[in-house]
């Protein structure tokens, strides 16, 4: 029974992130929402790249171009933390060129404020062929905020179109309610871990908390808020509240984006500009090593769940140990799942991975405590 009902308050607790994490942000009072044909007003293109649709609902179309691409300047003059975007984007008939990221691709320049000759190069979409993004939306953040944002589009195929057919933007910040609630959630969770272990086996309480925390903070790093670098919503938009108007907010209006690019004119400038290049990857180090490891990828799922479940077993016991991960392991899927990266026969591979790393956690605890027993056998018929 006890059980049960721990299971039940393991949903509440669910729906109690999803209901906070939807509710994280919320529109700033000070910046307008930009949408593209407010960035059409300031912008200048690269021959061959132009403007289609109509004036209230523009198409930004790139043909291949493997050393320009394009800088539109938001009208956002300061500094800020987050950026929420909505956008479509497509490639038609896109050849990529030689290097995987030779192909069509959305960013986000973020500039340090007063210096304009270092910026990060932060990709929201890429596309080759026919591929779509549908209607996204994605909340980004530089990786050392604040920061001001530009918009850069860039086609470095060998042939073929990219085309942005919409892009909204809005500066968001944090709700108070996430900002004290998530401490609440973590303590929640804490809590419910350590009735759940103890449900299982009487240990100390001690372990139980040690045991529970390695717990929460590996949920905490790699199922939400996760590894990622930009912020996505779960399994439906953000809860961001009505949008600002023009009469409250007291950003710079699309038409005067040009004096935000007078900060630094040599290097921060509307207009084409030269490729990106490659650009490294964002995010934790974790998502780095995933991503210079891809054939390593079996063995990094095995040791992401050997080491936790090595550690809580011999802190507490190897049942407990076994269900929580097998709980850590569901929910690392789950989430990516709910945030939009899909779920296909790769995941699959994931979670058998998954097994085997709890697997040899347990086997390795076990062959621990008869290492244990023997040698107090020993002992004591000494």
């Amino acid at each position: 029974m006890r059980r049960l009902i721990l299971l039940g308050w393991f949903l509440v607790l669910t729906a109690a992130v999803y209901f906070f994490w939807q509710h994280r942000f919320e529109r700033s009072e000070e910046f307008v929402t930009c949408s593209l044909a407010d960035l059409r007003v300031a912008s200048q293109l690269h021959p061959g790249w132009a403007w289609e649709g109509t004036k209230s609902l523009p198409r930004l179309k790139l043909r291949a171009d493997p050393d320009q691409a394009t800088r539109l300047i938001l009208p956002i003059n300061r500094p800020v933390d987050f950026l929420h975007i909505r956008f479509r984007a497509s490639a038609q008939n896109l050849k990529p060129g030689r290097e995987f990221w030779e192909d069509g691709r959305c960013l986000i320049e973020w500039h340090s404020p007063g210096d304009g000759f270092k910026w990060e190069n932060d990709p929201f979409f890429s596309a080759q062929y026919d591929q779509t993004s549908g209607i996204t939306e994605v909340v980004m953040r530089p990786e050392k905020p604040p920061a001001i944002p530009s918009l850069r589009i860039e086609n470095l195929g060998v042939s073929g179109d990219f085309e942005l057919a919409m892009f909204e933007v809005t500066v968001l910040q944090e709700r108070l309610v996430w900002k004290i609630g998530r401490w609440f959630l973590l303590a929640a969770w804490l809590g419910w871990a350590i009735a759940w272990i103890r449900a299982i086996r009487k240990v100390s309480l001690p372990r139980s908390l040690g045991s529970a925390m390695i717990w929460v903070l590996m949920a905490i790093y790699f199922v939400i808020p996760g590894p990622w670098n930009d912020v996505r919503s779960l399994a439906g938009p953000f809860q961001l509240g009505p949008k600002t108007t023009a009469t409250t907010a007291t950003s710079v209006s699309p038409s005067e984006t040009t004096e935000i690019a007078s900060l630094n004119p040599s290097s921060w400038k509307s207009g084409f500009v030269p490729s990106a290049g490659k650009i490294p990857t964002r995010g934790d180090f974790t998502l780095r090593i995933k991503v210079y490891a891809q054939n390593a990828r079996p063995l990094l799922h095995v040791l992401l769940l050997f080491v936790p479940t090595f550690i809580i077993a011999c802190l507490v016991g190897g049942k407990p140990a076994t269900s929580l991960a097998i709980i850590l392991s569901l929910a690392i899927e789950a989430a990516q799942f709910a945030f939009g990266f899909g779920f296909d026969w790769v995941d699959v591979f994931d979670l058998a991975s998954d097994a085997v790393g709890i697997l040899l956690a347990i086997w390795a605890y076990g062959q621990l405590q008869k290492s244990r027993y023997g040698q107090h056998a020993l002992i004591t018929n000494l």
